[in-house]
């Protein structure tokens, strides 16, 4: 295992590096609140080429200027820069839920960058103008939340019926998950809501329509918004699969990772 800080101008970049010796790595973003370590049991049973990293203003990557506007968008272009600097030309790229947004984003700006594209309870924006709007104003709200009482941020977070069952189901990786939440910086954390909102998201269905290499979809059984989500997306593409793991919520990979990684092929 290998660990790197890479510098944009606006990010810290934090990456864990597994097994580097293939060719195209299989690289994993998390969720909101989430860092790398969310994907530690996915990547010991992976025998291949892994990159897990810390989106930034979580974990060990951060933003540079607090007062900078920066979007989905810059990210896109900044992941690219990381991409670039390790000398990778194409992925295997696995996001979940706010991950699985960047993921579609990147993949949208960069699709020659994309080998196969994997999205785990991911939603590709909000079409109508209003609910967008009401969105990004619920978000800038949380984020002032976070900063004043982080501790109570996350109890609530936690307490989200998309999340409710993981402690039960996986209560050593909900425990560590929760630790990680708790380390956080309240500052960076709610900077990272409010760039990558999906109030602020652009709406991606027509973008999806041109992918052209391998989609996989991934939900929960009890996740019944985004399985309707998963089954538009699959509906716009000629190269998808999608599936439906029994027996858990928003977080496959936490809830049921031994499916989740037979689905990515372990």
């Amino acid at each position: 295992m290998k660990e790197l800080i890479l510098k944009t101008k606006r990010t810290n970049n934090y990456l864990c590096i597994s097994n580097s010796e293939s060719s195209i790595p299989i690289v994993f973003l998390h969720g909101f609140t989430g860092t790398h370590h969310s994907w530690d049991e996915v990547v010991l049973k992976l025998n291949r080429y892994t990159i897990a990293l810390d989106l930034p203003g979580h974990g060990k990557s951060s933003f540079n200027d607090m007062k900078d506007n920066y979007s989905i968008d810059d990210w896109c272009d900044d992941f690219y820069k990381v991409l670039s600097l390790l000398n990778i030309e194409k992925v295997d790229l696995c996001g979940y839920s706010m991950g699985g947004r960047l993921a579609i984003a990147f993949a949208s700006k960069y699709p020659i960058m994309i080998n196969k594209l994997i999205l785990e309870s991911a939603s590709y924006g909000i079409q109508n103008k209003k609910d967008r709007a009401d969105r990004l104003a619920k978000d800038l709200k949380l984020s002032k939340h976070i900063e004043s009482d982080l501790p109570l941020f996350i109890d609530q977070w936690e307490n989200n019926e998309l999340f409710l069952k993981q402690a039960h189901r996986n209560p050593r990786m909900f425990l560590k998950q929760r630790q990680q939440r708790l380390l956080s910086n309240p500052t960076q954390l709610a900077k990272a809501l409010k760039s990558f909102s999906q109030g602020g998201m652009f709406f991606y269905a027509e973008n999806i329509l041109k992918f052209e290499f391998p989609v996989i979809i991934i939900n929960g059984s009890e996740d019944s918004k985004y399985i309707k989500i998963g089954e538009r997306i699959d509906s716009f593409l000629a190269n998808s699969n999608h599936f439906i793991v029994s027996k858990c919520g928003h977080n496959v990979h936490l809830e049921q990772f031994d499916k989740f990684t037979s689905i990515l092929g372990a």
